[in-house]
C-alpha cells in the first residue's frame, strides 16, 4: 500500500515539474497555427499516429471519411496534439486543415454560418505550397479545367494576366470553363469567388464573400458576385459549406479539428455547445468526400453528447475511433485506452 501511494506521489510530482504543456492556462485558437507551439512528439503519440493512419487509409481509397474523438481532461495536451497534426500535414502536403475552437462557435443558433466562416478563415492560412489553401484550390481548379500544370505561386504572381496571355480568358470566361468540369456545383459564383483569391487586389474581398459576408455593392459588382440577403442565411451557409467540401475532396484530404467543446451556452433547442457541434459533425460526415473529422473533449463531455436524442447515429460517426488517455508521464509511455 505504501509503495502504491509513493508511486502516485512520484507521478504527481513528475507531472507538476515536467509538464511541457503547462506554459499557459489558456490555449488560444491562434496558437494552434504557430510553428513554435510546444510539443513533445512521444507524448500522446498513439493518438496522432491513429489520425495519420486514418488519413493514409483515406488516401489509399480504403475508406472516404473517418470520425475520431480524443478524450482527456484539461492540461493533458489535446490542443497540442491537434497542433502537431496540423504541422505534419503542412510538411507532407496533400491535405487541407481546418480548425474550430472557442472563439469560433459564437451564437449556437448559427452554427452553420459560424462553421462557414471558420472554414473560410482556415483556408486563408498558408498551406504546403507557400500560398493560402484557397489559392491551392483555385490553382487545382484551373489546372484541371485548362489541362495546365501551373503552380500556385506562379498564378498568384501573374493572375489574371497569365490567363489572358495564354488562353485569352478573363475571370468570367475561366469560371465558365471550370463549371464545365464541375457540373454538381449549384452556385457558379462560388467558383468565381475562389478564382478571385488568386488576385492580389481582390483576395480579401473574395474571402469575405466566401465567409458569407456582404461586400460593398460597388466591389461586388466589380467582381461579378451577388450579395446574399439575410433570409435563411443559416441554411444557405450549410449548402455553401457542402459545395466547398465537395470541391476540396477532388484534390485534397480534408482534416477538420473541433476543439474546446465545453461551454454552458445553449441554442434555442436547448442543446449545449458540445451537442450542437456533435450534430454538425454528424451532418458533415455525410458530405465529405475524403477527410477526417476530429473532436477533442473532456470525458464528461462525451457522456453529455450521448444524452442526445440521436446519440447512437451521432457517436457512431464522430467516435469511430476513440482515444482516451488517463494520464501521461514525461519520459514514460502514455497510458491510454483505444477503442
Amino acid at each position: 500500500m505504501n509503495d502504491f501511494h509513493s508511486s502516485i506521489a512520484y507521478l504527481s510530482k513528475a507531472i507538476a515539474n515536467q509538464n511541457p504543456f503547462d506554459r499557459s492556462l489558456i490555449v488560444r485558437s491562434n496558437d494552434i497555427w504557430k510553428p513554435s507551439f510546444p510539443d513533445v512528439p512521444s507524448i500522446n503519440a498513439h493518438a496522432s499516429d491513429g489520425v495519420f493512419q486514418a488519413i493514409k487509409q483515406i488516401r489509399a481509397g480504403y475508406r472516404t471519411v473517418s470520425g475520431i474523438t480524443i478524450r482527456a481532461e484539461k492540461g493533458l495536451g489535446k490542443s497540442h496534439l491537434i497542433s502537431r497534426i496540423r504541422r505534419r500535414l503542412l510538411d507532407e502536403g496533400g491535405s487541407f486543415f481546418v480548425y474550430m475552437s472557442d472563439v469560433d462557435y459564437g451564437n449556437l443558433n448559427r452554427v452553420n454560418a459560424n462553421f462557414l466562416n471558420t472554414l473560410s478563415s482556415s483556408l486563408k492560412r498558408i498551406g504546403n505550397e507557400g500560398v493560402m489553401q484557397w489559392q491551392e484550390l483555385a490553382t487545382a481548379l484551373i489546372n484541371e479545367a485548362l489541362g495546365e500544370t501551373y503552380i500556385p505561386q506562379q498564378l498568384v504572381k501573374q493572375f489574371p494576366g497569365i490567363l489572358a496571355e495564354n488562353h485569352k480568358l478573363d475571370v468570367d470566361a475561366l469560371t465558365a470553363k471550370v463549371l464545365q468540369i464541375k457540373p454538381n456545383i449549384e452556385n457558379p459564383y462560388l467558383i468565381q469567388a475562389i478564382l478571385w483569391t488568386l488576385s492580389s487586389d481582390k483576395v480579401s474581398f473574395a474571402i469575405n464573400w466566401l465567409s458569407g459576408r456582404a461586400l460593398a455593392q460597388t466591389q461586388a459588382d466589380a467582381m461579378g458576385l451577388p450579395n446574399s440577403t439575410e433570409d435563411d442565411k443559416e441554411g444557405e451557409a450549410f449548402q455553401t459549406v457542402c459545395q466547398i467540401l465537395d470541391l476540396i475532396g477532388d484534390y485534397r484530404t480534408l482534416v477538420i479539428g473541433f476543439d474546446e467543446l465545453e461551454s454552458v451556452d445553449r441554442n434555442e433547442a436547448g442543446f449545449n455547445r458540445a451537442q450542437v457541434v456533435a450534430l454538425l459533425v454528424k451532418d458533415l460526415y455525410g458530405k465529405i468526400k475524403r477527410g477526417v473529422l476530429m473532436t477533442a473533449m473532456f470525458d464528461e463531455t462525451w457522456f453529455n453528447i450521448r444524452a442526445l436524442p440521436q446519440a447512437e447515429s451521432v457517436t457512431a460517426r464522430m467516435g469511430e475511433k476513440i482515444f482516451d488517455w488517463l494520464f501521461w508521464l514525461f519520459g514514460e509511455k502514455c497510458i491510454m485506452r483505444y477503442y
